[in-house]
């Protein structure tokens, strides 16, 4: 049976290569792979298998986060000291980390795969990477910045990097700084944007997986397959000037107002919803106003008029359009940044 994620997660990836592995005879890549996989063994160390993902790479490894970007930032730390404890020389690896969206596929009985533009730009950056280097992107450095200010002070701008095909990257170097202590409390720039988005087998995505593991990721997969069919699902169409716009009249929740405690209510407010989907993915504003990342779906409560709707995605330039709310009705937005 063949199962897929219904949707991208945003979430952390650490990419590690070994350089120059591919030219190095089989017996020494044999060596090496031994080496990286004991350097890999220790950095895991403490992070529970039911929120990372590691999946073996043609060079390394790509390791996925799923509930916090402090736990990839603590990873390819533990990697960077532990190959300068066995001399860079022996082991030469480079890391890069991204924050971005992937999505889960593969087949019961084998090992899963990751897709994603989030695995591809971790990639990317990874290879912009001086030996022993670690770089991050810049989705990475803001989504550690929504958890603790301190982590800001953690990296350096690196400039801007251009890969083959011609896309640009805002690179940051993990400074040797010592790292703060975990944050407890929430995020300094609210709920929504300090708080990622899990997969939908966070609970059985370890390797290696065991047959119950898939079965269960199979159980889950169906049931999102199912919430996205239902009604009030994202559909694309065009509505006046806007392609990807469409309106339906819905009930809508009532904001109502009294005078004076005991009295007749004042006019109701009837508020109107935005519903927005994006991809690969994007921050959310309205106003100005942050409403976190799509996907998931983000319905808003608006007020009836228009409305300036901006969508940003660190790889692609920011998308802005006006849009128009109405009260007690639905007005559906999706945008895809690859077209």
């Amino acid at each position: 049976m063949t199962y897929e994620g219904s949707s991208a997660a945003v979430c952390s990836i650490v990419v590690i290569e070994m350089i120059g592995y591919a030219d190095r005879p089989v017996a020494e890549q044999a060596q090496m792979r031994s080496r990286f996989n004991e350097v890999l063994g220790t950095a895991l160390v403490g992070v529970r298998p039911e929120t990372r993902i590691v999946l073996d790479t043609a060079d390394g490894a790509a390791i996925t986060f799923i509930e916090s970007p402090d736990d990839g930032l603590r990873f390819a730390t533990r990697v960077r000291a532990a190959t300068v404890a066995a001399r860079n020389d022996a082991l030469p690896l480079r890391s890069g980390i991204h924050h971005g969206p992937v999505r889960l596929i593969g087949e019961s009985g084998v090992p899963p795969n990751l897709i994603g533009d989030g695995l591809g730009v971790a990639q990317r950056i990874a290879g912009f990477a001086d030996p022993g280097g670690v770089l991050a992107s810049r989705s990475f450095v803001d989504a550690l910045a929504s958890l603790h200010e301190a982590y800001g002070l953690l990296f350096e701008p690196a400039g801007v990097r251009t890969d083959v095909q011609l896309r640009e990257h805002e690179v940051f170097m993990l400074s040797d700084r010592p790292l703060p202590d975990r944050p407890v409390g929430p995020p300094n720039s609210g709920p929504e944007s300090g708080t990622l988005l899990k997969l939908p087998l966070a609970g059985v995505l370890a390797r290696p997986l065991t047959a119950t593991a898939l079965a269960v990721a199979a159980i889950l997969l169906v049931a999102l397959a199912i919430r996205a069919a239902l009604p009030g699902q994202d559909v694309t169409a065009t509505n006046g000037e806007h392609a990807g716009v469409v309106q339906t009249s819905i009930p809508t929740p009532q904001r109502i107002s009294r005078d004076v405690e005991g009295s007749e209510p004042a006019a109701a407010v009837q508020l109107g919803t935005l519903r927005v989907n994006v991809l690969p993915w994007g921050e959310v504003s309205v106003a100005g106003a942050h409403h976190g990342a799509a996907p998931p779906e983000r319905n808003l409560m608006l007020a009836p008029g228009l409305h300036v709707l901006e969508i940003r995605n660190p790889a692609f330039a920011p998308h802005t359009q006006q849009v128009e709310v109405r009260a007690g009705e639905e007005t559906r937005i999706r945008h895809d940044f690859r077209q």
